[in-house]
Formats: C-alpha cells, sequence, structure tokens
C-alpha cells in the first residue's frame, strides 16, 4: 500500500505543477480534509471536494501570474510514512515587474486511505515572507 500511497501524491504534485485541476481532485478521497495557514489567502480548513476545488481556485488566483513554469517546479521530495506521506518541496515565486523572487522550504503530510488522500496539511518555514511576497505584487 505505501508504494501506491507515494503514487497518489506524486500524481497530485505532478497535477498541481502542471495546473491540471481535474488531476489534483482525482487524488483525493471525496471526503479530503486540507488544512492551509490560515494567513494565506487561500487558507484555514478546507472539507469535501467542494472545499478542495475551492483551495485550489484561491492557490491559483493567488500563484498562477507568480509562477511561471520553471517557479511551478517543486523539487518535491517523498517520504514513505506507512498510512502517511511526507513530501518536503520548495514553494517558489517570482513577481516579474520587480524581479523579486520567493524561494522557501515547506512540508506536506498526506494520510492516505485506500489510495486516496484524506487529509492534507501544509507546512511553511516563513508564511511572514510569503505573505510579504504576495503583499508586494499589490
Amino acid at each position: 500500500m505505501s508504494h501506491e500511497n507515494i503514487e497518489t501524491t506524486r500524481r497530485l504534485f505532478k497535477a498541481v505543477e502542471e495546473r491540471d485541476v481535474a488531476g489534483v481532485l482525482a487524488a483525493y478521497d471525496p471526503e479530503i480534509v486540507i488544512r492551509d495557514a490560515a494567513s494565506l489567502p487561500y487558507g484555514g480548513v478546507h472539507y469535501g471536494l467542494k472545499g478542495a476545488k475551492q483551495h485550489i481556485e484561491g492557490a491559483a488566483q493567488t500563484w498562477n501570474h507568480l509562477q511561471p513554469e520553471v517557479e511551478r517546479k517543486m523539487d518535491a521530495v517523498f517520504l514513505d510514512a506507512g498510512e502517511y506521506v511526507v513530501v518536503l518541496w520548495r514553494l517558489k515565486g517570482l513577481e516579474a515587474s520587480s524581479g523579486s523572487k520567493l524561494d522557501l522550504p515547506a512540508a506536506s503530510v498526506y494520510k492516505m486511505h485506500g489510495g486516496k488522500i484524506v487529509e492534507s496539511q501544509m507546512f511553511y518555514s516563513d508564511t511572514v515572507a510569503i505573505e510579504q511576497f504576495l503583499a508586494s505584487r499589490t
């Protein structure tokens, strides 16, 4: 089962990098619970596939114009932890007009069941830096 769990999270990250909403949703259990930093524009707790879609849309609205193709690559490392998968990755952004860049380590923990993600929790090394980067674009 652990190999299947790793593959599901790999597909999730590939879908995020490719901005493939259907691919992201396919990795989630219908009862998914997503927890993201409340201070982010798309943060908070999101329930079910409807909540997951709101989270995806909010993140896309925030990041799409700040992540040209090279910044979308998250350099993810996948760690098998039984019923959990831990992913170490990088949050990157580029504000083209100013040249301002963001490149911070992050981690996500995914609880798995039946080859699907049932819980998702993101951890960022510096949410203040993310907020400042996002604020600098307005």
